[in-house]
């Protein structure tokens, strides 16, 4: 097996731990407290989507630094200092491959809306900007976050994901 092939099955387990202690925080009696305790109690369920979660938060983790980077680094998954470019490597595999339209050979349409939306008064770091496009094919987005109402917010990021029909 090559290097390529052992880093995408080291990156599948931490991933797949991630998903299965994330499962596990929803699920606890306090994740659910209105609920009785436990999920699905009181007619409350939870759906969400790991590898979109993973995703998402290495995509942060792109941007952070510090104690912050490490934090999301350990907590994805991937022990150590510096290894933060794993992460990016794994999403954009995940965006390439998993998230690719199979359609057209039986497989299935996954859509994924990958973006950062940032304050209009601001601007992304270049370094961080060429991450998030280059290796999540994120788009980025400057809003007015300053002075329109969380509505016209809200319907102007939702206007940027994709429908699947």
């Amino acid at each position: 097996m090559d290097a390529t092939a052992t880093d995408l099955r080291v990156s599948i387990a931490h991933q797949t731990r991630f998903a299965f202690r994330l499962a596990a925080a929803l699920s606890s009696p306090r994740a659910h407290p209105a609920a009785g305790g436990a999920a699905g109690a009181g007619g409350s369920n939870v759906a969400f989507s790991p590898l979109s979660l993973h995703v998402a938060l290495s995509l942060v983790a792109a941007g952070a630094g510090g104690a912050t980077r490490d934090q999301l680094v350990s907590l994805l998954g991937v022990p150590g200092r510096g290894t933060a470019e794993g992460l990016h490597a794994f999403a954009e595999q995940v965006v390439q491959l998993v998230l690719a339209d199979s359609s057209p050979a039986g497989g299935p349409r996954v859509a994924f809306a990958d973006g950062v939306f940032i304050d209009s008064s601001l601007s992304l770091m270049k370094s961080f900007k060429d991450v998030a496009v280059g290796k999540y094919k994120a788009e980025t987005h400057s809003v007015d976050f300053q002075t329109k109402v969380l509505r016209d917010k809200q319907k102007e990021i939702e206007s940027r994901v994709p429908v699947i029909r």
